[in-house]
């Protein structure tokens, strides 16, 4: 699990994450493995040298021995023999490029996925074996920053299933609102005093009378008001303090701690390339 996050201002675009990777490692006891956290991953990258182009990912952290880190560098390899016109003709080359490594990758449950879903009489197992695919195996990208000579800030949110039968299009980040992916239900909590669990946990009870839109209507009128379009230093403060959060509620709840490790912050400014904000060294682990 991860906490990341992204923020598109008119000055530039924000990104963070926690380090927590969890990985299945076999236990010599068991039949199957078991989940182990470490906490020196990296989720945010700068794409080639001195860019004005950077990721964030969440869900999976890699596709078995291609890594993240090669794909992104072969994706800066592609930009430098030809150049891109756009911040979404860049994200449509990654859309293409990781699809076509988590498609052979995942072939066999691509397939199985397929199957299931063209099923008319799936059994309870199989139901629950289609939300497991759905679920599991996915990933997702935000791609942003600025393509020049234009100097206008742009952020594209990606997303990756072995349920989808083809690569879904880039979607553009609104300015001005924070985005946040993995375990964000801490942050949806704070700014919505809601999340999608807890709105459904209400629903499943049948005590609410109304419908829905109207459960929706009513907890939104208490929402945290927020400004329009942050300062670039308020949204790096912004972006930092909510991973920050969810990473203290992780290790003070009952939950596994799927969030946590060194807060890695990078800002693209339309008046300068790629920097980081916060970034941990390849010694970090030794210290």
């Amino acid at each position: 699990m991860t906490i990341a996050a992204c923020y598109v201002s008119a000055e530039g675009v924000v990104f963070g994450a926690d380090s927590t990777s969890t990985m299945q490692v076999m236990d010599p006891g068991r039949k199957e493995g078991k989940e182990h956290y470490f906490n020196f991953g990296q989720k945010v990258f700068e794409i080639g040298e001195k860019s004005t182009l950077a990721v964030t990912t969440w869900g999976l952290g890699s596709l078995g021995s291609t890594s993240y880190r090669t794909l992104i560098a072969l994706l800066a390899d592609s930009l430098i023999a030809s150049p891109a016109k756009s911040v979404e003709e860049v994200a449509w080359r990654w859309n293409q490029l990781y699809w076509d490594s988590y498609y052979r990758f995942f072939a066999g449950f691509f397939e199985r996925a397929r199957f299931l879903a063209g099923k008319q009489d799936r059994t309870e197992d199989e139901e629950l074996e289609l939300v497991k695919l759905h679920e599991t195996w996915f990933a997702g990208f935000c791609l942003g920053g600025y393509v020049l000579p234009n100097r206008s800030p742009e952020a594209y949110q990606m997303t990756f299933r072995v349920t989808m039968p083809l690569a879904e299009p880039p979607v553009r980040l609104s300015m001005g609102a924070a985005k946040f992916w993995g375990w964000s239900n801490l942050i949806e909590r704070v700014l919505w005093g809601v999340d999608d669990n807890v709105f459904s946990a209400v629903l499943k009870t049948g005590k609410w009378n109304g419908t829905p839109e109207e459960l929706a209507q009513a907890l939104l009128s208490q929402q945290l008001g927020q400004p329009i379009d942050l300062p670039l230093r308020e949204a790096i403060d912004w972006v930092h303090a909510s991973i920050y959060t969810t990473i203290k509620a992780m290790k003070f709840s009952h939950w596994a701690p799927y969030c946590g490790g060194p807060i890695e912050v990078a800002v693209v400014s339309t008046d300068r390339r790629f920097r980081w904000v916060r970034h941990k060294d390849f010694s970090a682990a030794l210290c």
